[in-house]
């Protein structure tokens, strides 16, 4: 911190934070529970006389039921799921954090902060990032339906033009050109921990701040901002797995909480009314107990809506293809010239006067391509908050010891309206069309005694 003169300070930090190797809430090793080398004990009754029991507690524990741990090198060949610690688990995520502000005392015990802030994480554990055993989209492009075709032998492989894998291999196209033919079917697996997730973000900051001054105190916060990231958390299960895990560049898209604009206000104000106050300070008690005493308070919430993503799309080629899938979209405006909120319509959803997306430039890939899209767009957003509370009390002293309020809370005080269950998915009836709408206003009334 620099104070430069008596009304001007320059402030700057930055800091380096690890992510700790923790596990969510998970077990330690994604599929874990799937391998027995911990052993276990069968303790189930017996099936023939189960009334009896399977041991006496005066005998002790049956140390006789221990199943030693084994480890089973076939598992994933013969059905179950695979799963694996990603190779480079172990390198701990990052975070960095910056900020520069620049304050200023302003007249009136006003404060200006205006300041730069900034962060960015680097190899963060998601293991939805890696899909082991997917197989490269230039097969899908090469083979096409060829992919389904069965293979039994060296003859089939050779047939379709790929390297039989092993000896006794029984499959498809598909599974033979997998990284793991031997694993059942065409499934995929993760890698935990896989240290591959990143966000940024960056933002100008601008907060002005009154202290509480002849009865008046005031805050107002205005964030212009950008995030980018491409996932949305390290927990596992809160990702849906990348489109081409080759391709990893496609997964950078703007985060499902990247709020561009958002302001906040905080306002409240001491009525200078009552005994001891600039307007009838020398009121009798009886008349300052209805008119003095007043504080009235308000807080304004104006926030952008979130990006909004798209899905449904059907996959390349069922059976074969096991990477995602994403519609196509065209170049154009995303939303509807025809969208206007005040003709909503709540009796009827598939009124078209419901419609917020240009469904013309949206569209289910053809068979054997990849859709297009991002996974979000800043483009087109959800609905954002437009929201104002206020509050009017009254306090009243009638001892050094006890006191009392009254009050009154409107929440959503204009009763504003949110729309929302806006249907992102391109094969679904509904796509493009507002659903739900909610929001009302509230008032509350309360009264408190402090003794």
């Amino acid at each position: 911190a620099w104070q430069v003169s008596d009304k001007w300070v320059v402030r700057s930090a930055y800091g380096l934070f690890f992510e700790a190797d923790n596990n969510n809430s998970y077990s330690a090793i994604n599929g874990a529970s799937s391998f027995p080398w911990a052993g276990s004990y069968i303790l189930a009754a017996d099936a023939v006389t189960p009334y009896k029991g399977i041991f006496n507690w005066d005998a002790g524990f049956p140390t006789d039921r221990y199943v030693a741990p084994a480890f089973d090198v076939s598992y994933a060949n013969r059905g179950g799921s695979p799963a694996m610690t990603h190779e480079r688990y172990g390198n701990p995520g990052y975070t960095q954090q910056w900020n520069l502000n620049i304050q200023r005392r302003l007249p009136g015990k006003f404060l200006l902060d205006a300041g730069y802030v900034g962060n960015k994480s680097t190899g963060l554990k998601n293991s939805t990032l890696t899909r082991y055993n997917q197989i490269p989209f230039s097969a899908v492009t090469q083979f096409g339906r060829n992919l389904t075709n069965a293979v039994t032998s060296e003859a089939q492989a050779a047939a379709n033009g790929i390297k039989y894998p092993y000896a006794g291999y029984k499959g498809t196209v598909a599974g033979a050109l997998r990284q793991f033919p031997q694993i059942q079917g065409v499934s995929t697996f993760s890698g935990f921990g896989a240290p591959l997730g990143f966000s940024t973000y960056h933002s100008l900051q601008l907060t002005i701040d009154r202290q509480f001054a002849n009865g008046v105190s005031m805050y107002a916060n205005y964030v212009y901002s950008r995030t980018l990231s491409n996932i949305e958390s390290t927990f596992e299960g809160e990702n849906s797995g990348p489109l081409d895990v080759y391709n990893l560049t496609l997964e950078k898209t703007p985060a499902s909480y990247d709020i561009p604009h958002m302001f906040k206000a905080y306002a409240q104000y001491e009525l200078p009314i009552g005994r001891g106050k600039a307007i009838g300070g020398g009121m009798n008690k009886w008349v300052d107990a209805l008119v003095g005493g007043w504080n009235i308070s308000g807080i304004l919430n104006y926030f952008n809506g979130g990006p909004l993503g798209f899905g449904g799309a059907t996959s390349p080629l069922a059976g074969a293809w096991n990477g995602g899938q994403r519609p196509n979209i065209a170049a154009g405006n995303m939303r509807a010239t025809t969208w206007n909120r005040d003709n909503f319509d709540f009796a009827t959803i598939m009124n078209p006067i419901n419609t917020y997306l240009n469904k013309s430039l949206f569209s289910d890939p053809a068979n054997l391509t990849l859709g297009n899209s991002a996974l979000r767009y800043s483009q087109i957003r959800g609905f954002g908050t437009v929201n104002e509370d206020f509050g009017l009390l009254k306090n009243f002293r009638f001892s050094e010891s006890k006191t009392a309020q009254i009050r009154c809370e409107l929440l959503n005080a204009f009763n504003r309206h949110t729309f929302g269950g806006i249907q992102t998915s391109v094969t679904n009836a509904q796509f493009g069309q507002v659903t739900s709408i909610s929001g009302n206003r509230s008032i509350q009334l309360g009264a408190r005694f402090q003794f």
